[in-house]
């Protein structure tokens, strides 16, 4: 039985460094200094629940802003992926990967 190998989408020309990633993750960044304050520290244990709620608001404003269309597009290179699995120019056919390196 033949096997037909999908080859994945190229990924898209901004890699990621979108606004919704950015404010994600510099929010995570700070909430996760904060905790660690709270732990250091003595006597401010307020700070552990104070980081974790930076952290909590910054996934929601990360997804919010992705939502909003700030972040990665959507399906971005799916249709290019299900027309190669269908058998299109990039599936592998019946012949081994020896074969195309002659």
């Amino acid at each position: 039985m033949p096997k037909t190998y999908a080859v994945p989408p190229p990924p898209h020309h901004n890699e990621g460094k979108t606004v919704a990633g950015w404010t994600m993750n510099l929010g995570i960044v700070v909430g996760s200094v904060v905790i660690a304050a709270g732990m250091v520290l003595p006597d401010q244990a307020v700070l552990i629940w104070v980081g974790a709620g930076l952290v909590a608001l910054a996934v929601v404003a990360g997804v919010v802003l992705s939502v909003a269309g700030l972040g990665q597009p959507r399906r971005y290179g799916h249709a290019a992926a299900e027309a190669t699995a269908q058998g299109g120019a990039n599936a592998r056919g019946h012949e081994p990967a020896e074969a195309e390196a002659r």
